[in-house]
């Protein structure tokens, strides 16, 4: 059972809102953000789709292209649809002209999306960072740097809960790298930072087997250790998100609910099940949003 079945008799929103082309791709590809955008402000919810519909089309590219070159062309036209946004002239594509109006409405950074696109780049080529200070870095300049972006739509101007919302992005993107590594391995990429793998006798090919040890299982933790300590931040600097922007900060209660699933899996990314633990995961959510919850 769905928690948009709670949603639909709270009266929430208006089901016309979930009939948009961003709205129907965030929640096809990015389940997550799309239950915790329910939660927003009716005023802002469309333009929480476009931006995370905006990321979905960057964060797909590694899986749409064969060889790095069609990726980087790829990369470059959403860097140009961005500047013709900012320039008066979007393209006329499905998620640009909704995320021309986002921006223009609140007044949203250009360097931001340009950094999000840029190291996006990384996604394409098989090297994994070297270390867990690169790995963060990169996490920040993409999902930090959305929820960012995600801020500055509930909340603009507050550099606080900016700087907030960025330390959530690096969190979901820690969580998201081992929720993902299967579907990494399918591509041939691999993620985990180079120094964590040395330091655990993890070796590229033990990944890619997917033969369960206890080098990886001490690895998992390691990041699952990192993204408790971003979380255990935001929780300290919980009195700064307003009830307006709490519904960005909704990702902490499904980010805990993770990191237990994943405890239970004794740290094998390899036995993972969310399927099991979605609809507790979704009533952690919905009671995390009407307690305001952190």
């Amino acid at each position: 059972m769905s928690l948009v079945f709670f949603i639909n008799f709270s009266h929430l929103r208006p089901m016309s809102e979930l009939e948009t082309y961003c709205a129907k791709q965030v929640r096809t590809y990015d389940y997550d953000r799309f239950l915790t955008s329910l939660f927003a402000p009716s005023t802002v919810r469309e333009d929480l789709f476009a931006l995370f519909a905006f990321n979905h089309e960057v964060a797909k590219i590694r899986e749409a292209v064969s060889e790095p070159m069609l990726g980087e062309i790829r990369l470059q036209w959403w860097r140009e649809a961005i500047e013709g946004i900012y320039a008066g002239e979007p393209r006329n594509h499905e998620v640009v002209l909704p995320l021309s109006d986002a921006i223009h409405k609140h007044k949203l950074s250009k360097e931001l999306f340009l950094d999000i696109i840029d190291a996006r780049a990384a996604d394409i080529y098989d090297e994994n960072p070297q270390t867990l200070d690169d790995f963060e870095i990169y996490l920040g300049a993409t999902s930090g740097n959305l929820m960012r972006l995600a801020a500055d739509i509930t909340a603009p101007e507050d550099q606080n809960l900016s700087d907030l919302a960025y330390d959530m992005g690096v969190v979901w993107g820690l969580i998201g790298t081992i929720r993902s590594i299967r579907y990494h391995i399918s591509l041939n990429k691999l993620s985990l930072p180079q120094d964590l793998m040395d330091e655990h006798g993890v070796r590229k090919r033990d990944i890619f087997s997917q033969e369960q040890g206890d080098n990886i299982s001490s690895l998992i933790k390691a990041l699952c250790d990192a993204a408790k300590r971003h979380l255990n931040h935001i929780a300290t600097e919980k009195k700064i998100i307003t009830k307006q922007t709490k519904t960005i900060f909704l990702l902490s209660a499904l980010s805990r609910s993770y990191l237990n699933m994943i405890k239970k899996a004794d740290y094998n990314p390899f036995k993972i099940n969310e399927k099991a633990s979605m609809f507790p995961r979704q009533c952690r959510l919905f009671f995390s949003a009407l307690l305001g919850l952190v």
